[in-house]
């Protein structure tokens, strides 16, 4: 998921090693715990749409997880664990999946919440799948069709035997089919233009349901009493938007504000000296980048297709000073789509490129690309493509959405890439969905480069769909088209042997390390800080989890 957050399978003892100690609390409801409170959490980005459709950002995700059934979700230890389903089976072959559902389950307005709902939302967005629904269709990979076989059966028929099942279902939303049917209208279009936050409050079968909404406001999740799950700790958890961090911070220290659940970097030292605040980090899964338009029909700048300038241009970036400023040392460097969360599932081969921009210039010379006052020219060119001589100079767009700082990452790419005769500009990109619309522009033929970030999940193969050809307008943000990775991509799907999918998942990567969509950076460190009154935070869970929400609980 873009920040978008998001986010299966994974070597467990990397796993237990990174979620050591994360989780201070119960998961909700059970056990000796203060129940009661609101819980009130700030954050710098929004919910920009409570319609799972058309939703990008990272708190959207959540409020979907905490709002809808899901069959199976991650726990903490990130290990899959049931949600919904109490247990699941397949049958030999692997082509049939049937899942037991918790009994006598309603919405959140009191209608029977069935295996029904599962299946007719499972086919409808296999129904549209190449259009209104395609950003939800990676999840159903592989699946023919859902049956319900009595309210508290859900069969799914594959096709092909499938290799991450239970990781699919952990992204499948169920929707409440008495609510959304009504738009399916228009070839399915109509399901893109139903706004739940206008129709408060949000008929819900998770843990919470939303009954306010502020898209850059005051957002409130309150408890739902059918929820079939354990009962949430607090009395509603109000998510607060601000437009700055330096605000946001303020609130904590005095405390209007609960729990800052992404503290930037450059505020957090300050933050642990600070009387009734703690103050926790650790590795995350978010990958921040230079992402390079990667279609291969793009009029423009064409020599930004070429590996050999994207690694010139690898070798002049800085990491470490990045790291350092950008990041006050709370990341590390990384090279690779998939973040090391993802465990085995890493290639290990793929490492970043040092700092050496004297090797950047030996590459740009052999090129061809000589100076001219400091900037580098492209010599003319013939064919399909002719492009007229033109000087290395590049517009970056970079949103105001990013939750570390933007544009002191950009100037500081500036420099370096300046430092090989690469002159960049900054267009200012808006928020992610303002940011999207421009790299998308024209079938991806507008941009040059932006500044970008993936936080994905355990599993890799969302973080693999995002490049195929299939998530063009919905995952896709770069125009990568290449027939043979999305073969590749289709073929991880249906190879259940997990060490031969091991295999071909690290080949896409390297494919991808090749031929540099991106310039993967940093990998960065979460850093959350919560008053003292505080505990049960579980940092790594966000929309991955809804004892994410249902967990933290008043210390006294």
């Amino acid at each position: 998921m873009r920040k978008r957050l998001v986010g299966a399978a994974i070597a467990m003892a990397v796993l237990l090693a990174g979620c050591a100690g994360n989780g201070s609390g119960d998961e909700g409801g059970d056990g000796d715990v203060n129940k009661g409170g609101i819980l009130k959490v700030g954050t710098v980005d929004y919910i920009d749409s409570l319609n799972p459709f058309i939703a990008i950002e990272s708190q959207s995700y959540n409020a979907m997880v905490m709002q809808y059934p899901q069959l199976v979700q991650y726990g903490p230890g990130i290990k899959i664990e049931g949600d919904w389903a109490t247990d699941w089976s397949s049958t030999p072959d692997g082509l049939k999946w049937t899942f037991k559902l918790k009994p006598g389950a309603k919405w959140s307005d009191g209608k029977p919440m069935t295996a029904a709902d599962a299946a007719w939302t499972g086919n409808t967005i296999l129904e549209y799948a190449d259009g209104p629904t395609s950003a939800l269709t990676a999840a159903l990979a592989n699946v023919k069709r859902f049956r319900a076989t009595d309210d508290e059966t859900l069969v799914i028929e594959y096709a092909n035997a499938t290799g991450n099942v239970l990781a699919q279902m952990e992204q499948f939303w169920i929707l409440p089919k008495h609510v959304w049917s009504k738009y399916t209208g228009n070839d399915g279009k109509d399901i893109k233009t139903f706004q739940p936050e206008q129709e408060l409050p949000v008929v819900a079968g998770g843990a919470y349901a939303i009954d306010k909404y502020d898209k850059k406001g005051t957002t409130v999740f309150k408890p739902n009493p059918n929820f079939y799950g354990p009962e949430p700790n607090t009395e509603a958890v109000a998510l607060i938007y601000y437009t700055n961090s330096t605000s946001m911070i303020a609130d904590l220290r005095a405390g209007t504000l609960d729990w800052i659940e992404s503290v930037p970097a450059n505020a957090a030292e300050a933050l642990e000296s600070e009387p009734g605040i703690t103050v926790q980090s650790e590795l995350g899964a978010q990958v921040d980048n230079i992402t390079f338009n990667s279609n291969p029909i793009k009029p423009q700048n064409r020599e930004l297709l070429g590996p050999e300038v994207r690694e010139a241009l690898e070798y002049a970036t800085n990491r470490q000073e990045l790291i350092d400023v950008v990041y006050n040392g709370y990341a590390k460097p990384w090279a690779n789509l998939i973040s090391s969360q993802s465990g085995e599932w890493v290639n290990p081969e793929i490492k970043p490129l040092p700092h050496d921009p004297d090797r950047a210039n030996e590459i740009l010379d052999s090129l061809g690309y000589k100076e001219r006052n400091g900037v580098r020219w492209v010599p003319a060119t013939t064919g399909e493509y002719a492009q007229p001589a033109h000087p290395m100079a590049y517009e970056v767009i970079v949103p105001n959405s990013l939750n570390f700082n933007g544009e002191r990452y950009f100037e500081i790419v500036k420099a370096n890439w300046a430092d090989v005769g690469v002159k960049l500009t900054l267009k200012p990109g808006g928020d992610t969905g303002q940011a999207y619309a421009l790299e998308t522009a024209g079938d991806y033929t507008k941009f040059d480069l932006a500044i970008w970030d993936w936080v994905g999940y355990v599993d890799p193969d969302f973080m693999l769909s995002v490049m195929t050809k299939g998530q063009w307008y919905s995952w896709n943000d770069t125009g990568y088209n290449d027939p043979s990775y999305d073969a590749m991509y289709k073929e991880q799907g249906q190879t259940v042997d997990q060490e031969e999918r091991r295999d071909i998942v690290w080949e896409m990567q390297a494919k991808l390390a090749r031929e540099r969509p991106y310039i993967h950076t940093v990998q960065e460190e979460i850093i959350m800080a919560f008053r003292d009154e505080w505990e049960g935070f579980y940092p790594q869970l966000g929309a991955y989890c809804k004892c994410y929400y249902t967990s933290p609980h008043l210390t006294q």
